[in-house]
């Protein structure tokens, strides 16, 4: 994924046209880091209005065109989901793989529980979420479910199996991460709420929705994007059951002995 996730134009159709619009500019939003700057969400939101979305966008009053909070609830009111749909409120594109993959969908697992191989022992664990932020057990029972889905042209790892929408994200251990070569600092895997966009892990660190790219041999390769134009790969390590991405393995596992190296990969489960 080269690119900020897209946000398609709202001309304000009906219920399910807005709850993908509003997912959408929450995505956008955690992108840039703006998920908390309600100005801002506004704003981006605005140039997206169409026809008679538009019409009705501009009658709206300057203090909820101005404030995504509150220019969100006006759109759910505009457009409420019929009090008979039993579908839930937020209904995610279906799983699909990167535009970039070369070989068919079905031939990898996109959904299923997200597991860790170790490298150089094969061991493999799975992650479970201990209440706060994810951490690895060898007992499958324990493991979260989850899948590829493309949000916005985004591929995020949803959560499937709890009640609650939410997404896995990176959260970092320090407020101001150094990323790249030479760093060890380490990131822990939270859970982000698809409606209020918070993060499990309530520490005041920057965090971001987990994107992938799912490989031919089927690993899931996790990113952070740095900016608009860049990004860089996360590397999946261990120490005894916790687990840690990291930008540079090797700075990370030097000083740290029991540390290990692994991969994520997702094994399909019914």
């Amino acid at each position: 994924m080269s690119s900020p996730p897209a946000v398609e134009i709202f001309t304000g159709t009906n219920w399910e046209e807005c709850h993908k619009f509003i997912l959408a500019i929450r995505t956008r939003a955690m992108w840039e880091g703006k998920q908390r700057d309600s100005a801002w969400m506004a704003d981006f939101a605005a140039r997206y209005f169409w026809r008679k979305a538009l019409s009705w966008h501009c009658r709206l009053p300057e203090e909820v065109r101005q404030d995504w909070s509150k220019l969100e609830i006006a759109l759910i009111d505009r457009w409420p989901e019929p009090e008979d749909d039993d579908e839930p409120q937020i209904n995610p594109t279906a799983a699909a793989a990167p535009s970039d993959n070369r070989t068919e969908i079905a031939d990898r697992p996109l959904q299923g529980l997200l597991k860790v191989v170790l490298d150089e022992s094969n061991m493999t664990y799975y992650l479970r979420f201990n209440g706060t932020y994810c951490n690895l057990t060898i007992d499958a029972s324990e493991a979260i479910r989850v899948r590829c889905n493309i949000v916005s042209g985004a591929t995020l790892l949803e959560r499937t199996d709890n009640s609650s929408n939410s997404w896995l994200a990176a959260q970092w251990g320090v407020s101001v991460p150094k990323l790249g070569e030479g760093s060890d600092h380490y990131a822990l895997v939270s859970l982000v709420d698809t409606v209020s966009l918070k993060s499990s892990w309530t520490v005041e660190t920057p965090f971001q929705l987990i994107s992938c790219t799912v490989l031919d041999d089927g690993e899931v390769v996790p990113v952070w994007k740095k900016d608009d134009a860049s990004k860089i790969r996360l590397f999946v390590t261990t120490i005894a059951n916790t687990l840690y991405l990291v930008t540079d393995a090797e700075a990370f596992l030097r000083p740290r002995s029991s540390a290990k190296r692994g991969k994520f990969f997702i094994e399909a489960k019914e």
